[in-house]
Order: C-alpha cells, then sequence, then structure tokens
C-alpha cells in the first residue's frame, strides 16, 4: 500500500509540473515566435541575377567579388577569376537561409555565436553585404559559427545577426563564406598528366640539368644526356618530375606587371606533350612562396590550347605548393642511382 501511494504521489507532481509549464506559456501551447520559418534575407531570392558585387569582411581583411558576365573575380587579386561555383553556392545559400529560433541579444555572448560586428580585429564573423551595379544593398547579413547537420533532415544550421539590429539567430540553411581572399579564386592553373608528357627538361639556377624523354606514350621515361653509368634508382624515379604539371593548383596570383622575374635564382622548366603543346616554367622564391610564371606554345592540334593558355596565363604569376615547386625543381642528382662501390 505504501509503494501505491508514493507512486500516486509522484504521478500528481509531475502532472503539476505539466500543468505549470503549460499555464506559464499562456495559451497552454509552448510560444513559437512569428519571424521562425521565415526567410532571412527575404528579398535577395527575387534579385540574384541583379546581384554584381559581393562583399565579405572578416576581421581586417576584405574580399570583393565583382560579376563580369556570368563569371566572377576578385578585385584584390587584381580581378583575378573566382571560383564561380563557389560564389553561386554562397548567394544561393544566402537567398535559402531562414530563421528557426531567437537566440542571444547580449553584445558580450555575440562571441560565442561567431557574430560580432565585423571588422573587429580578432572577429569571427562574416559581413556578407549583396549590391546591384548601382551599389544599392540587396542583401546583408552578418554569419556566424555554423552547425552541420544538427537541425535534422540533412540540413545545416548557422548562427546569423543583422547588422544594427541586437537579437542573434539560429537559421536553417548551408552558407560557407568562411576564409581568406585566396580561398575564394579559381585555384586551377594546368593540368598535364604524365602519360602525355614527351620531353621534360628541368634546369636548375646554377645550370644543372635534368633531361627526362621517351619517343612514345608507352615507353617508359628515359633519362638524357647522361653516361651510361647514370642510371634510374628504381622504375617509378622519373614519373614524378615528369608529372609536375598534373593538376596543379595556385596558392596565391599576382599581376605579372607587378612581380618582375628576379635576374637572379630562377629555375627553368619546360615541357613537351606529344600533341605539340609546350609549356615553358620559370621559378623563383620571394616573400616566402615559390611563384611561377608560365608560356605556352604548340603546334598541330595543341596550336589551339596553347593559345587559350597563354591568354589565361601570361598575365600572372603563381604561388604553388612547395611540393610542386620541389618537383619541378627535381636534380638529376635526386633521381639517379648512387654508384656501386668497387
Amino acid at each position: 500500500m505504501k509503494s501505491k501511494g508514493l507512486i500516486g504521489l509522484l504521478i500528481a507532481t509531475a502532472a503539476a509540473v505539466v500543468l505549470a509549464v503549460l499555464l506559464s506559456s499562456g495559451s497552454g501551447v509552448p510560444a513559437v515566435d512569428p519571424q521562425s520559418g521565415k526567410a532571412v534575407l527575404p528579398d535577395l531570392a527575387k534579385h540574384l541575377d541583379s546581384i554584381a558585387r559581393v562583399t565579405l569582411v572578416r576581421g581586417e581583411s576584405k574580399t570583393t567579388l565583382l560579376r563580369q558576365d556570368k563569371d566572377w573575380v576578385v578585385e584584390e587579386k587584381g580581378g583575378y577569376p573566382a571560383d564561380t561555383d563557389k560564389v553561386r553556392q554562397a548567394l544561393l545559400g544566402l537567398a535559402e537561409l531562414s530563421y528557426v529560433e531567437p537566440k542571444t541579444k547580449r553584445p558580450d555572448s555575440y562571441p560565442r555565436l561567431q557574430v560580432e560586428d565585423a571588422g573587429q580585429k580578432d572577429a569571427k564573423s562574416v559581413l556578407v553585404t549583396a549590391s546591384d551595379d548601382k551599389g544599392d544593398a540587396l542583401g546583408e547579413i552578418i554569419a556566424g559559427k555554423r552547425r552541420i547537420d544538427q537541425l535534422g533532415g540533412g540540413v545545416d544550421g548557422i548562427y546569423v545577426r543583422k547588422p544594427g539590429d541586437a537579437q542573434s539567430w539560429l537559421a536553417r540553411g548551408t552558407l560557407d563564406v568562411a576564409g581568406d581572399t585566396s580561398g575564394w579564386l579559381d585555384r586551377k592553373i594546368i593540368d598535364l598528366p604524365q602519360e602525355k608528357v614527351k620531353d621534360v627538361v628541368l634546369t636548375q639556377p646554377d645550370g644543372g640539368r635534368l633531361h627526362i624523354a621517351r619517343d612514345k606514350p608507352e615507353d617508359a621515361l628515359a633519362l638524357k644526356d647522361v653516361s651510361d653509368k647514370d642510371k634510374p634508382k628504381s622504375d617509378t624515379a622519373l614519373v614524378e618530375p615528369a608529372g609536375a604539371l598534373a593538376a596543379l593548383d595556385l596558392a596565391d596570383v599576382r599581376a605579372a606587371a607587378d612581380m618582375p622575374l628576379p635576374k637572379e635564382g630562377v629555375a627553368r622548366a619546360e615541357f613537351t606533350s606529344f600533341d605539340g603543346l609546350a609549356v615553358k616554367v620559370s621559378l623563383f622564391q620571394q616573400d616566402g612562396k615559390d611563384w611561377a610564371r608560365f608560356e605556352t606554345s604548340g603546334t598541330g592540334d595543341a596550336e589551339k590550347q596553347a593559345v587559350e593558355l597563354n591568354a589565361k596565363l601570361s598575365r600572372w604569376v603563381y604561388a604553388i605548393p612547395d611540393y610542386k615547386a620541389k618537383t619541378l625543381k627535381t636534380k638529376l642528382a635526386d633521381v639517379v642511382a648512387p654508384p656501386k662501390p668497387s
């Protein structure tokens, strides 16, 4: 009997707690903010085709994306092509953001959600402004910390706040505006797989030379202009330098007019493909980075490709990944087997 009485008391207590919660909400139904479910930037979706400029401010860094016809360029990088797909995804993400629930109004709590005012030295928020060709803002938001797949249904969330509004929000949607200015560049420079390479000459600043070639695509790569004693240290030793231009991406870029070739310390690489494409690369170090300039020419089937590549590459100097620069500077001593002891 005592057990039944205790169970009854527990049930009664729980019911009282539930009743108190329902009464405290007024109508007995938990309150839902009237903004919930509405678009964060309701007018942006109607004007996506009118967006001509997007600015991203994070801390003391600013990135400006400008529309040129169907493509986008990065103003801070001399008008170099942007990753158009990334820009489009960001704009669609902005247009599709919808409010979920209000969060803090306290400025001292903004950094926890990364929605503090942009432009501050250590700010992690990103102020995103989309404007038309007249400079009129079509949408503006402070984008904060992302919540990946926290809302169910495979949909991401992100904390946001409108400039000048104290109220922050959790919004539903996928928006990726992270990264520095270089992260918005079209990173592809050139792609010349080693299977297509017929001849490679790598020349060091001191004149040291490595020559690799083959007559047919199915032939093994071989050393040229060496003595009979010089043999590759392995069957694959020559593959890596021959493939140095395969899927080559940039780390940074500058206008060629702003970065002339130094008079000393320049390494050079020359690649020739089986279809007639010739690529010349000049390599040097500056500001702690490895920079490369490209010049292309072509014959036969590769003539048109060479003209297009030259138009794309000749105006620029590219910072390339360290491992690619190291490969382009491969020396003969790096690939030949050590002499056998007598």
